[in-house]
């Protein structure tokens, strides 16, 4: 597949080279997951042929997980939306338990594990801040050490696909040179 590079010794997902129409087919998907390859092959000038074969290179290379949609949880009853940093001393059986209750409390949205004053980052929904605090944080805290929360007010920006993709762009120029 022309233009499509992969450096072998450092493995696939980390030796990946994009080049311009694979993050201009990223781009137009971001902007709408329904693009059809006919519409992204116009839009390019490229055959949609090629363009099926690097969206499936994409897919391949780990790049493009599956079909998602933005969902905004606040129209669905889950206003509340908070921010929890914590650790844990305990020893691993406590570690084990807070493993298992993050990944198996459906209000965690997301969750790592992190470097820094925080052992585990997590984002948690819930409709109030009450039940997000008798449902989720008072069965933190037994395991954990150094719980802290902050609530969500105001979004200042949201995922920006567009911005970050011109960052790799010219990323991407500048280890070229």
């Amino acid at each position: 597949m022309a233009g499509v590079r992969q450096l072998s010794s450092l493995g696939p997902e980390k030796g990946y080279v994009s080049d311009d129409l694979d993050l201009l087919i990223l781009e137009k998907m971001l902007e709408d997951s329904t693009t059809t390859f006919r519409k992204l092959a116009a839009l390019t000038k490229t055959d949609q042929r090629t363009i099926a074969k690097r969206y499936e290179h994409l897919k391949t290379m780990g790049i493009v997980r599956g079909a998602t949609i933005d969902v905004d949880w606040s129209k669905l009853g889950l206003e509340a939306r908070a921010y929890i940093g914590t650790a844990t001393s305990y020893g691993e059986e406590i570690r084990k338990k807070l493993s298992e209750f993050i990944k198996h409390e459906p209000r965690v949205l997301e969750a790592y594990t992190t470097l820094g004053s925080h052992e585990y980052s997590m984002t948690i929904l819930d409709t109030s801040m009450e039940m997000l605090r008798a449902g989720v944080c008072d069965k933190l805290e037994p395991l954990t050490t150094g719980l802290s929360t902050s609530i969500v007010v105001n979004s200042i920006k949201h995922t920006d696909h567009k911005g970050l993709l011109e960052y790799v762009r010219k990323s991407r120029k500048r280890t070229s040179m």
